[in-house]
C-alpha cells in the first residue's frame, strides 16, 4: 500500500532535481552568453573537434593497417596510406591545440564569471531583509552559495564541454563497433549508460551528505576561528579553555566524518560493482572481435583498430563516469547558489510617497506593534503604542531583553512588525521606500563596525558621497567629516595619529594603527553625527567609556540632535535625565512613560532601577568597598 506513494515521491523528487539542474545550466549559459560569449563558443567548438578526434584516429588506423595488409609494394601502399596519414596528423594537431587552449580558455571564463557571481552574492546579501539573518536556513543557503563560489564557475563549462566531447567520441567509436556487429554497440552503450548513471548517483549521494552536514561544517568553522582568532586568544590562554573548544571542534568533525564515511562506503561498493562489470564486458567484446576476425567478417585492420578503440572506449567511459560525477556536483552547487540568489529581497517601491528627505511634521507613531524574531518562542515587542515627536529627545530604558533595540530597529525599518503598524506623518512605513526612509535617519549601534580603513573613511561611510571616488584614495578630508569628529570628541586623539585623518586603522592590513575601544566608539559616534538626518538613534554606544566620558558623549549628542527627533538607549540611567521623555520597557511592553522627575515621584520600575544605580555610585558603593 505504501509502494505507490513512495514511487510517486521518488519520481517527483527526481523531476525536481532535473528541473533544478536544467535551470542551473540555463542560468550559467546565460552568464556565459552575456559575459564570455566568444571564449564560450570557442570552447564548445573545441569540445566537438576533440570528440571527433578519437573515432577519426581509429578510422585512420583501420585504413592504414588494411592498406599494409593488402600486400603489394611501396608504389601501391603510399598512394592509399597518405590520406590516412594526413588525417592522423590533423587529429594529432587538433588534440594538441585542444590541450593547449582549453585550460587557458577555462581560466578566462572563470575570471569573468567569478567576479559576476561574487557581485551577485554580495548584492543579494545586502538586499535581503534583516530578518533573514535570524534564520538558520539563511546561513545554510549562504554557506552553500559561498562553497559554490569556491569552485571555479568556468569548471562547470569545462566539465560540460568535456562531457560533450566524450559523448561525441563514444558515439563515433560505437558506430565503428556497430559495423563489426550491432550487438557490440548495444552492449557497450548499456555499459556506458550504467557507468554514467552510477557516477551521477555517486555525486548526488555525496552532495546530499554535504548538504545535511552543513551545520556541522559551520560549527567546525566557528570553533576553528575561535581557536585561531586574535580576539579570543587572551581568554583561551588565561582560562585554559582551548582544550574545551578543541573538543567541541573534534565532536563536530566526527559527526561530519561519520556521515561522510558511510556515504563513501556505499559509493565505493557501487563503483566496484560497475568497474567489475565493465571489465567483464570488455573481455567479452575482445572475444567477439577475435571470433569475427576468424570468420572473416572483420578485417585485420578493423580488428587492430577496434582493439585499440576498445581501450580508448574504456578510457572515455571512465572519464564520462567521473566527469558526470563532477558535473552533477558542480551543477548542484550552482543550483544551491541560485537558491540563495532567489531569496526574496527587501521590497522596494518604485514610486515612494516620500520624495527626498523632508522634515517630520507629526512624528512617528507605533500602533499596537508586536514583533517576534524568527525562530524565537516569545515576543520581543508586544502591543507597543508610542509616538515619537519631531525635535523630541526620548530615552529607552529597561533591563536586557526588554525590547529597546528591537524598537529602534523597527523604527529604522530594518525589521517589519508582525502585528500592528508604524506610521510616519500618517503614512504607513511599509508604503515608504526603505532606502529613502533610512536616509532620513542616522544611528550608532552597540555592535558598531570597525573598518580597517582610514580615520576619514571610518567616519565618512555614513555619507559616502563625501569620500569621492573610492578607486582613487584621497588625502583631502571633507570639512563635514572633521566637524563630526569634533562633535564626537574623536578629534582630540586623531590629532595625535601619525597621519591624522588619513591614518589607516586596524591590524588586518599593513601599517594599520589599533585604537582603544573608547576611541573606536567615538569614531562610530562621529558617523552618527555626520549624516544630516531627521531621526537620530544611539543604541548604547558608550559601553566602553567611563561614566564621565559617557556623560560628555550624551551632552554632545543632545547638542548635535537639536531640532531632530533623538532616541537613545543606555543602561546608565543618569544619562536618561538629558531626555525630554523616558520610556521604560519590560518584557517587550511599555510599563512607564514620563520625564525623570515624574518617574522618580511615581516610585515604579524606573525609580527602582535609578535608585539601585545611584546607591552603587553613592553610599552603597562606599559600603561595598569597605566590605571588600
Amino acid at each position: 500500500m505504501q509502494y505507490v506513494p513512495l514511487r510517486a515521491h521518488s519520481w517527483k523528487r527526481l523531476n525536481t532535481q532535473v528541473q533544478s539542474a536544467a535551470g542551473a545550466v540555463a542560468y550559467l549559459a546565460g552568464l556565459i552568453w552575456t559575459h564570455a560569449r566568444l571564449p564560450g563558443c570557442v570552447l564548445c567548438v573545441q569540445s566537438i573537434v576533440s570528440g571527433l578526434a578519437t573515432p577519426l584516429a581509429v578510422w585512420a588506423m583501420t585504413g592504414l593497417v588494411d592498406a599494409l595488409a593488402g600486400g603489394g609494394g611501396a608504389s601501391d601502399f603510399w598512394p592509399v596510406a597518405i590520406p590516412w596519414l594526413a588525417l592522423l596528423l590533423a587529429v594529432f594537431f587538433a588534440r594538441s591545440a585542444q590541450f593547449a587552449l582549453a585550460a587557458y580558455i577555462a581560466v578566462f571564463i572563470h575570471e569573468r564569471l567569478q567576479a559576476v557571481l561574487q557581485r551577485q552574492v554580495f548584492e543579494q546579501a545586502v538586499a535581503l531583509p534583516l530578518a533573514s539573518f535570524e534564520r538558520p536556513d539563511y546561513y545554510q543557503k549562504l554557506e552553500n552559495g559561498r562553497r559554490a563560489l569556491g569552485r571555479p564557475p568556468g569548471g562547470v563549462v569545462t566539465a560540460l564541454t568535456g562531457q560533450i566531447s566524450m559523448i561525441i567520441g563514444l558515439a563515433g567509436l560505437l558506430l565503428l563497433f556497430a559495423q563489426a556487429h550491432w550487438l557490440l554497440a548495444v552492449v557497450l552503450v548499456a555499459t556506458t549508460a550504467l557507468r554514467a548513471g552510477v557516477g551521477a548517483w555517486q555525486s548526488r549521494r555525496w552532495i546530499e551528505v554535504n548538504y545535511r552536514t552543513s551545520p556541522e561544517r559551520r560549527e567546525m568553522g566557528y570553533w576553528a576561528a575561535q581557536l585561531s582568532s586574535r580576539e579570543a586568544a587572551p581568554e583561551l590562554r588565561l582560562f585554559g579553555v582551548a582544550p574545551v573548544l578543541l573538543a567541541r571542534w573534534r565532536r563536530a568533525f566526527e559527526r561530519f566524518l561519520s556521515a561522510a564515511t558511510a556515504a563513501r562506503r556505499r559509493v565505493g561498493r557501487a563503483n566496484l560493482a560497475t568497474s567489475a562489470l565493465q571489465e567483464a564486458v570488455g573481455w567479452v567484446v575482445i572475444l567477439a572481435l577475435l571470433l569475427f576476425a576468424l570468420q572473416g567478417t572483420v578485417s585485420i585492420g578493423s580488428l587492430v583498430a577496434l582493439l585499440y578503440g576498445l581501450s580508448r572506449f574504456r578510457s572515455l567511459t571512465d572519464s564520462l563516469s567521473w566527469g558526470t560525477y563532477g558535473l552533477v556536483e558542480q551543477v548542484s552547487r550552482l543550483a544551491h547558489l541560485r537558491e540563495f540568489l532567489a531569496l526574496e529581497p527587501e521590497p522596494r517601491l518604485r514610486h515612494a510617497r516620500v520624495n527626498g528627505v523632508p522634515s517630520l511634521r507629526e512624528g512617528v507613531r507605533f500602533h499596537n506593534v508586536s514583533f517576534t524574531y524568527p525562530g524565537a518562542d516569545r515576543l520581543a515587542l508586544a502591543n507597543v503604542t508610542l509616538t515619537l515627536r519631531p525635535q523630541e529627545r526620548v530615552a529607552l530604558v529597561g533591563e536586557n531583553g526588554a525590547g529597546k533595540t528591537t524598537l529602534v530597529r523597527l523604527l529604522l525599518g530594518l525589521y517589519r512588525p508582525d502585528a500592528g503598524r508604524i506610521t510616519v506623518d500618517g503614512t504607513d512605513l511599509t508604503d515608504l521606500d526603505p532606502v529613502q526612509w533610512r536616509r532620513r535617519a542616522t544611528a550608532i549601534f552597540q555592535d558598531f563596525m570597525r573598518y580597517p580603513t582610514s580615520v576619514a573613511e571610518n567616519i565618512g561611510y555614513a555619507d559616502v558621497a563625501l569620500l569621492g571616488d573610492d578607486a582613487v584614495p584621497s588625502t583631502a578630508v571633507h570639512p563635514r567629516i572633521v566637524a563630526a569628529a569634533e562633535q564626537s570628541g574623536a578629534a582630540t586623539f586623531v590629532a595625535d595619529l601619525p597621519a591624522g585623518y588619513v591614518t589607516p586603522l586596524g591590524k588586518e592590513f599593513e601599517a594599520g594603527v589599533e585604537l582603544s575601544a573608547g576611541q573606536w566608539q567615538r569614531l562610530a559616534i562621529a558617523r552618527a553625527y555626520l549624516r544630516d538626518a531627521q531621526i537620530v538613534v544611539l543604541d548604547e554606544p558608550t559601553a566602553a567609556l567611563d561614566p564621565r566620558a559617557e556623560v560628555a558623549v550624551y551632552r554632545r549628542f543632545r547638542e548635535a540632535a537639536a531640532g531632530r527627533c533623538a532616541v537613545f538607549i543606555s543602561h546608565r540611567l543618569g544619562s536618561a535625565r538629558l531626555a525630554d521623555r523616558i520610556i521604560v520597557l519590560r518584557e517587550g511592553r511599555i510599563v512607564e512613560e514620563g520625564n525623570h522627575e515624574a518617574l522618580l515621584a511615581r516610585g515604579g520600575e524606573y525609580a527602582r532601577m535609578y535608585r539601585l544605580q545611584a546607591s552603587w555610585y553613592g553610599d552603597g558603593a562606599a559600603g561595598e568597598a569597605q566590605a571588600w
